[in-house]
C-alpha cells in the first residue's frame, strides 16, 4: 500500500476514532488474527507427525532420500517423476536435505489441492488382500517385502525397512493391514 493511500485510510478513519483507539484497535485485531495462524491444523499435526518420524536426530530436517517414504507413508500416491518435482521444490541442495518447514508448507498445500491424492482405503484394503488369499488379516513381512520390491514401481530397501518399522509387528513379524491403512489415512 503507498504512502498517500495509507494516509488517506488513516485519515477516514481517524475521523471516526482517536488515532490511540484506531491503533489498539488495529493492534488487538492483528494479535487475535495471528493467534488464530499459528494454531496448526490437523493436516499440519499429521504431517509434522510423519516427518518426525523420520527426523532421528531431531534436527527438523530429513535426509532427501527419505523424502519418497514419508511422502508415500502420509498415503499420496506419486510416481518417480513425481517424487523428483517435490523433491526440486523441497529440498536444500547445499546441504542434502529437506527442512521440516518447507516440507510441511509444501505437503500441506499439494494434500489441500488434491495434487497428489491419498490413496483411497477400500483401494488399499483391496490390495493388501489380494496378498492375503487365506484373509487372514495380515500378511507375514518376508512376503510384503518381496510383493513391495518386485511388484509394480518397486520400493527400495530402505524404503521397505522405513515402511516395516512402521507397520510390522516385531514380535509375529505380520502387517496387520488394516490397522496400518488407518495409520495411512490423512484427514
Amino acid at each position: 500500500m503507498s504512502v498517500s493511500r495509507l494516509r488517506s485510510r488513516t485519515s477516514s478513519v481517524g475521523s471516526r476514532l482517536s488515532r490511540r483507539n484506531f491503533f489498539e484497535k488495529r493492534f488487538s485485531a492483528s494479535n487475535r488474527e495471528s493467534k488464530v495462524s499459528l494454531e496448526p491444523s490437523l493436516l499440519e499435526k499429521r504431517v509434522t507427525e510423519a516427518f518426525d518420524v523420520f527426523d532421528n536426530a531431531r534436527s527438523r530436517e530429513i535426509d532427501v532420500r527419505e523424502l519418497g517414504t514419508i511422502i508415500r507413508s502420509l498415503g499420496c500416491v506419486i510416481t518417480e517423476t513425481e517424487l523428483q518435482e517435490i523433491q526440486v521444490e523441497v529440498e536444500d541442495v547445499e546441504n542434502n536435505c529437506v527442512q521440516q518447514a518447507r516440507f510441511v508448507e509444501y505437503m500441506c498445500k499439494v494434500i489441500s489441492e488434491r495434487k497428489f491424492r491419498p490413496a483411497d482405503p477400500e483401494e488399499l484394503l483391496k490390495a493388501f488382500q489380494l496378498l492375503d488369499p487365506d484373509n487372514r488379516g495380515y500378511i507375514m513381512r518376508e512376503d510384503l517385502e518381496k510383493a513391495m520390491m518386485e511388484l509394480g514401481e518397486p520400493f527400495n530397501k530402505e524404503e521397505v525397512a522405513e515402511m516395516m518399522a512402521i507397520a510390522c509387528d516385531t514380535e509375529t513379524n505380520k502387517v496387520d493391514y488394516e490397522h496400518y491403512i488407518n495409520l495411512l489415512i490423512v484427514e
